[in-house]
């Protein structure tokens, strides 16, 4: 899948935000293994590595056997909660040994919102386990939800704090089968999904994913990935052919459609024929809803004030001459 030109050229600007994830991830699953191995020897083993730990400084200033027993949390835990923790520090490894984590391609003819789902319910998999981790070191009990959540672990699931640390996500996939309306469930916290979109598709189908707060880009290059890595929100952006519309709604832009959207480049010919399961007349109104949305309100001259009276007839303007010649001051 990275063969792709596109992909590599998607990764490189994700590279930060993939990076840190993964880092995370590491330094998690070391934590836990220390975890695991603290608990896992005895005391007097506990000591010693402890005393290697904090090497000569460390240990001529500190009480080595206090600080080792603190360490433990004050007591061993029970073997059930280790071999939670040990099953959570399993997965936190292979979820890090995973290459594609990140990355999928989506087979043509496949359900995009399936796949990202099940992407999803991958990713947070790490967030499970982390979180019955805590519970352990923490010598609180678990559900039997919490601890089937190491199977599977969806979306619809993750607190406001996951669906804010989620990386990003990028999926391949034939223009057949974009249909973008169906992730709107997931654009939320700081989740970004970019879409690497083979062969023409529905000119406009993103549209349809424009809320004030969401970054959605729809471009036939990467030019704009870095506002919306940038974005403290959820976005979603799509590489597309020249065939389709390419437009950036930014909402840093400003608090109006207007501000918000810029259009880069529309079709010069309107759809003729169905795409991706959406008719001509679909096609069509994406596209007349993004000019729409991009389009600034005109306000008249004056706006807010009393309007002005409408032209006068030429006999009224006669009358009204008329009258201004008389002193009317006189019939009093």
């Amino acid at each position: 899948m990275p063969s792709d030109p596109r992909i590599v050229a998607v990764l490189d600007a994700l590279a930060e935000p993939i990076a840190a994830y993964r880092a995370a991830l590491a330094a998690t699953a070391q934590r836990v293994g220390g975890y695991l191995e603290a608990h896992r020897t005895g005391d007097s083993q506990r000591v010693e590595r402890f005393a290697a730990e904090l090497g000569p400084f460390g240990a001529e200033r500190l009480d080595v056997q206090r600080f080792a027993a603190l360490s433990a949390n004050s007591g061993p835990p029970d073997p059930m909660t280790l071999e939670v923790v040990d099953r959570a520090h399993r997965t936190l490894l292979a979820l890090g040994a995973q290459g594609d984590l990140l990355t999928w391609e989506l087979e043509p003819g496949g359900d995009l919102r399936a796949a990202v789902a099940a992407g999803l319910a991958r990713i947070g998999l790490g967030f499970a386990a982390a979180s019955l981790v805590e519970l352990a070191r923490a010598h609180r009990p678990w559900t039997e939800q919490q601890l089937q959540s190491l199977d599977a672990f969806p979306f619809r699931r993750w607190s406001k704090p996951q669906r804010r640390q989620a990386p990003p996500v990028v999926v391949s996939l034939d223009g057949d089968d974009l249909a973008p309306e169906s992730l709107a469930e997931f654009l939320d916290g700081c989740v970004k999904i970019v879409l690497v979109v083979r062969g023409a598709s529905p000119p406009a189908s993103l549209v349809r994913l424009i809320t004030p707060g969401t970054f959605v880009l729809q471009s036939g290059d990467g030019s704009a990935l870095a506002r919306l890595v940038a974005w403290e929100g959820p976005g979603v952006g799509a590489l597309v052919s020249e065939s389709a519309a390419w437009f950036v709604h930014d909402p840093a832009r400003g608090p109006q459609p207007h501000d918000r959207l810029e259009i880069i480049r529309v079709p010069e010919q309107e759809p003729r024929v169905p795409a991706a399961g959406r008719s001509v007349p679909q096609q069509v109104e994406e596209l007349r809803q993004l000019r729409a949305l991009a389009e600034r309100p005109v306000v008249a001259a004056g706006a807010g004030a009393s309007p002005a009276p409408a032209a006068a007839e030429p006999a009224d303007r006669l009358a009204a001459w008329l009258l201004g010649q008389t002193n009317l001051g006189d019939l009093g």
